[in-house]
């Protein structure tokens, strides 16, 4: 059909008019900002996938990766990360992993990666740093002051691992590397501070160690670890750091900005209920059955209550 200018205005007029009537804003025929955190499912997704493919007549070249989310979408696994929370707002989210307005005492969220698939543990990382650092950098702009948020990470290494700048395709593992190169480099004026802990500083990124003032090291045997720290500080400290590998448990060496001189330290004995997971396995003592004061110390493999929980986890997510 052959359609004049004018015919077209007015159509286009017409739909306006029509979009008004029914509640609608300019906003939402403004162009989308895919990088909103916007709900959305993974169905939809892969729907849109196929359709921009087919509209612009490249299915052929994109169907290995439709074929890769479909796989993903299905994975029970997957099934806590894109699913379950149709009810979650953005604010609600926010509350719960950045802290509640007026939270008494503080606010502390753990959150726990080790049972998150590990095609997808590093997206998810980056996405939850980079949800926090944006989020307090528009606290920032609509109040004129920071909110003091730290985020401390555990195993720093997995999350932020050296890369090779010049790779063509860089993989998930450096893009969560540059989320926290980011963090570390703009996230003071935000109100954004880290806290890494590590066990092997070498494979952590020259950039984000060099965003850090203060160390604390504990026993550290590894070759390239007790280079890289030497190079922390002056020659004339040195000789302090050659006591690193026979550092006892609880004892540390700290430096930095935190404390003028480095200084060795002995962390405060706490509580069994409050000492964390992290003890030597006891060998021997089970091996035995006893202890080193010959109390009893007995494990029971009890593989069928593991194997309920394993299995009826998955029912949870089908469901």
């Amino acid at each position: 059909y052959d359609f004049t200018r004018q015919e077209v205005e007015a159509l286009l007029s017409a739909t306006r008019d029509a979009h008004s009537a029914f509640g609608g804003t300019e906003a939402d025929i403004l162009p989308a900002d895919v990088d909103a955190p916007l709900p959305f499912e993974g169905a939809s997704l892969l729907r849109s996938l196929e359709a921009s493919a087919e509209m612009l007549n490249v299915t052929e070249h994109v169907e290995t990766l439709l074929v890769r989310i479909r796989a993903l979408l299905s994975d029970i696994r997957m099934k806590p990360i894109l699913g379950g929370a149709e009810d979650t707002t953005l604010d609600a989210w926010l509350a719960d992993y950045i802290g509640k307005d007026a939270a008494e005492g503080g606010c502390v969220s753990v959150i726990d990666l080790s049972l998150v698939p590990t095609e997808v543990v590093h997206v998810v990382t980056a996405v939850i740093a980079r949800m926090t650092f944006e989020a307090l950098q528009r606290y920032v702009k609509l109040n004129g002051v920071t909110l003091p948020t730290v985020l401390v990470m555990e195993e720093a290494h997995t999350f932020i691992k050296r890369y090779k700048e010049d790779a063509e395709n860089q993989d998930a593992t450096a893009v969560c590397c540059q989320v926290f190169e980011r963090i570390a480099r703009e996230g003071r004026k935000f109100g954004l501070g880290l806290v890494l802990s590590s066990q092997r500083p070498s494979e952590l990124s020259p950039t984000v160690l060099s965003q850090c003032n203060t160390f604390l090291l504990h026993r550290i045997s590894n070759d390239r670890d007790q280079e890289l720290v030497h190079h922390l500080v002056p020659d004339n400290l040195k000789g302090l750091l050659r006591e690193l590998p026979s550092l006892p448990s609880q004892s540390a060496i700290l430096l930095g900005w935190a404390s003028e001189l480095p200084v060795l330290v002995k962390m405060n004995d706490l509580p069994r209920e409050q000492q964390p997971r992290s003890e030597d396995p006891e060998f021997w003592g089970v091996w035995i059955g006893s202890n080193e004061k010959e109390e009893p110390l007995l494990r029971k493999a009890n593989w069928k209550q593991i194997a309920e929980d394993w299995q009826s986890a998955a029912d949870r997510h089908e469901n």
